[in-house]
């Protein structure tokens, strides 16, 4: 109430809705307390939409820089990290009620502390034996809600499955701006370009409502490049403004009436090809202090093969990695990324290179080396502990991904993230149950029909409509304990297409690459801290993509 007097009344009556369940006592105090709110709320509801639907395959539950706590070790450490995991349920439950999901729970079955959790999570979410857990606790709340027919599966996953995937360089176009940290607020991008000595700076929307986004934010820079050329090639053909006709003076009424629909078409166009084409220059940009080394090397590490799949040496491996840390063009934040990729893929490092590689590296960024172990990562002299290895079935995906992509895979675009095998697997049904167990025997398994023309989702009937159909697809939901990388989205997006079934992944947030290193640092480096200093000294605003 207004201490001033009562405040007008905009509208007659409200339906009042939360995202999420409100304690009763709440309610009670306010119905108590504010008489004109008992007289014009009609309803109060609680609609299950405790997420952000990022895209149309992917959701947020906006919690940054979860990983620390996952990793943290400090007394008060396991209570902060079940209250996370406590919050994190509920919004995953939320997001099976939209859904109309009553999934079968599975979860990677990890030794290191964050991969620890997924099991802890999974049983939050289904119980225990002893409880309820919370998918069935707000299911008996809701009398008329019913699930699937065909029930889907969730699978949780963790970063100790794939400690690599957010340390590499990408060079595919949404995964090389959010690994610039260049997209800000979700989908925002700033694009600075000087002009007659001037900086400006525009701001742009990046999402699926845009047409050209949509279709290349998961391809390789250049072939994007190529793309627009030829889009503004054909626009130049088929539209008259575009064209330039000058004998105006001979036009009959259908030319003038053609220019006249042309013209928005025209504008639209233009607007459009800027936008795309001030953001790629900036992203080569970004991308041209690493083309000639780093970004090989990393694939090199990762993959443990050339461009055409045969196996690489690895004897110059550190004398590579020597190279690139002394280069003073080459910013802090990716000097750190290669280092630790050096040490996963290699199974760790010794002393005599640690002195040779920490005096390249700022002394603040080096607890994040430490704290690889967390993720079942030995950091010291090699030994039989965990190197990241490719199994047969990985290395069968990065060899059918240089095949399918010979054009474009080169050598900066091999490594394939782990996910993507992990969830082919499920969704063929041979994923192992000893390495991504059910939290419980599940009552009905996902339906996944095999054909002869490959995988796709059962048919009760062919006089079925669409609608109907894409309700009874196999479905399977991926959660990803501490962030989720652009490379493990875009797989999902690719698998999806591939399999006919509907497929999404989320996580507390987009993982870039920098919130990775700062996470495993532990608060010492600061969370506003440039650590791309060097990227922004070098920036040649003046140079755009010929295209």
């Amino acid at each position: 109430a207004d201490k001033d007097g009562p405040l007008p009344c905009l509208y007659s009556r409200a339906y009042v809705m939360f995202s999420s369940e409100l304690e009763g006592k709440i309610i009670l105090d306010v119905l108590s307390e504010e008489e004109r709110f008992l007289q014009r709320v009609k309803a109060i509801d609680v609609v299950n939409i405790n997420f952000e639907a990022y895209e149309s395959r992917v959701f947020l539950l906006n919690d940054q820089f979860s990983l620390q706590f996952l990793l943290d070790r400090s007394p008060n450490a396991n209570k902060k990290s079940l209250d996370c995991l406590s919050k994190v349920s509920m919004q995953i439950t939320s997001l099976c009620l939209c859904l109309n999901e009553r999934p079968n729970i599975r979860f990677h079955a990890a030794s290191g502390r964050a991969g620890k959790y997924c099991e802890v999570l999974a049983r939050i979410l289904d119980g225990d034996g002893t409880e309820t857990g919370d998918l069935d606790n707000q299911i008996g709340k809701l009398p008329h809600w019913k699930p699937r027919y065909n029930p889907g599966t969730l699978l949780i996953l963790d970063r100790e499955s794939d400690p690599v995937a957010p340390l590499l360089h990408e060079v595919t176009y949404q995964a090389a701006l959010m690994d610039a940290n260049r997209i800000k607020d979700g989908n925002f991008i700033e694009v600075e370009k000087k002009k007659k000595g001037k900086l400006n700076t525009t701001t742009y929307v990046l999402n699926e409502e845009d047409k050209w986004w949509r279709e290349f934010r998961h391809r390789h820079v250049k072939e994007v490049i190529g793309k627009l050329a030829q889009a503004k090639e054909e626009f130049l053909k088929k539209n008259e403004v575009a064209a330039g006709q000058k004998d105006v003076a001979e036009w009959d009424s259908k030319q003038m009436l053609k220019q006249v629909r042309d013209y928005p078409l025209y504008r639209e166009f233009t607007r459009q090809y800027k936008k795309h084409t001030g953001i790629l220059a900036m992203t080569l940009n970004d991308l041209r202090p690493l083309l000639k080394d780093g970004l090989n090397l990393e694939q090199d590490m990762a993959t443990g093969m050339d461009p055409k799949g045969k196996k690489v040496s690895k004897r110059d491996f550190f004398s590579r990695l020597c190279g690139i840390c002394e280069s003073p063009d080459i910013c802090m934040l990716s000097k750190i990324r290669i280092v630790m990729t050096y040490i996963i893929t290699q199974g760790g490092m010794n002393k005599k290179e640690k002195n040779i590689i920490f005096g390249h590296l700022n002394k603040n960024v080096l607890p994040a080396i430490g704290k690889l172990e967390e993720l079942g990562i030995n950091t010291g002299d090699r030994q039989n502990a965990y190197k990241l290895k490719l199994d047969s079935s990985h290395e069968a995906e990065i060899k059918n991904h240089l095949h399918a992509e010979a054009e474009w895979a080169g050598g900066q675009w091999r490594y394939r993230p782990r996910l993507l095998d992990t969830v082919r697997q499920m969704i063929e049904g041979k994923l192992s149950t000893k390495s991504h167990p059910y939290i419980r025997v599940p009552r009905k398994e996902t339906v996944v029909e095999r054909k002869a023309s490959g995988i796709r989702s059962r048919r009760m009937r062919s006089t079925k409509t669409k609608l109907e159909d894409d309700a009874e697809k196999p479905r399977f939901i991926i959660y990803v304990l501490g962030g989720v990388t652009a490379s493990e989205i875009s797989a999902i997006y690719s698998l999806g297409k591939t399999y006919n079934v509907d497929l999404f992944i989320g996580s507390t947030g987009i993982l870039s690459p920098d919130e990775y290193v700062k996470s495993l640092s532990q608060g010492s480096i600061p969370k506003n801290e440039n650590l791309h200093e060097s990227r922004s000294n070098m920036r040649n605003t003046d140079e755009e993509v010929k295209l």
